[in-house]
């Protein structure tokens, strides 16, 4: 009897312990929300994509549809077009090198643009560090010679790939391969405190504060 007993009661532990396994499987996929507050966590506006592009019908459950503006908002109000005024994927043509390169590397082309926000952070946002690993399609199967594209890469017009109308916020993708002019024939003049953000025009990659901004 005392044996039967005990195999019941490990028997009933180890189904309660299944049970709570597979409520943490769940859990880990769910898009977190703190439901005391009754919002996401304060940093989710920053990271929300990779949850939106694992699992996109959970953010449709309270923000409605992703591609309809007539039907967006869902039971939170809360329209996702709110921030992304032309929708939460790319536009048409986006795979044009012309459209996507320019909002990438490039400078927005007006503040109008719904793309205004430029530059390669916006990209890792959904492609990953290294643009190869984050829930969107790698960068690198199509950009098979990243990270700068055929030469000459430094043309003078904005139809021909130009290097002087980089976002400036993509100095510390550049300091991965230019700190301090490597792998350049633009060497810095002086070289700027420890701990120097990298930036354009100070001295930590190929430019110094001599060269004239565009």
């Amino acid at each position: 009897m005392r044996n039967i007993k005990w195999m019941a009661g490990t028997c009933f532990a180890m189904a309660l312990a299944f049970l709570a396994w597979g409520c943490a499987g769940k859990a880990q996929k769910a898009v977190p929300f703190e439901e005391v507050k009754g919002q996401h966590p304060a940093n989710w506006i920053q990271v929300h994509y990779a949850g939106y592009a694992a699992t996109p019908e959970q953010c449709q459950t309270c923000h409605g549809s992703t591609t309809n503006p007539a039907l967006a908002g869902g039971i939170s109000k809360v329209s996702c077009f709110t921030c992304h005024p032309g929708g939460v994927d790319h536009p048409a043509g986006w795979a044009d090198p012309m459209q996507h390169g320019r909002h990438a590397a490039q400078l927005a082309v007006n503040s109008s643009d719904m793309f205004a926000m430029a530059g390669f952070a916006r990209c890792a946002k959904c492609h990953g560090s290294n643009y190869d690993n984050g829930p969107a399609v790698s960068c690198k199967a199509c950009h098979t010679k990243a990270p700068h594209p055929a030469k000459p890469w430094t043309g003078t017009t904005l139809a021909q790939p130009n290097h002087t109308q980089t976002d400036v916020s993509n100095a510390p993708e550049c300091a991965k391969c230019h700190t301090a002019g490597a792998n350049s024939t633009m060497k810095p003049l002086t070289t700027p405190p420890a701990g120097t953000a990298p930036g354009c025009f100070n001295e930590t990659l190929c430019h110094g504060t001599n060269i004239a901004r565009p």
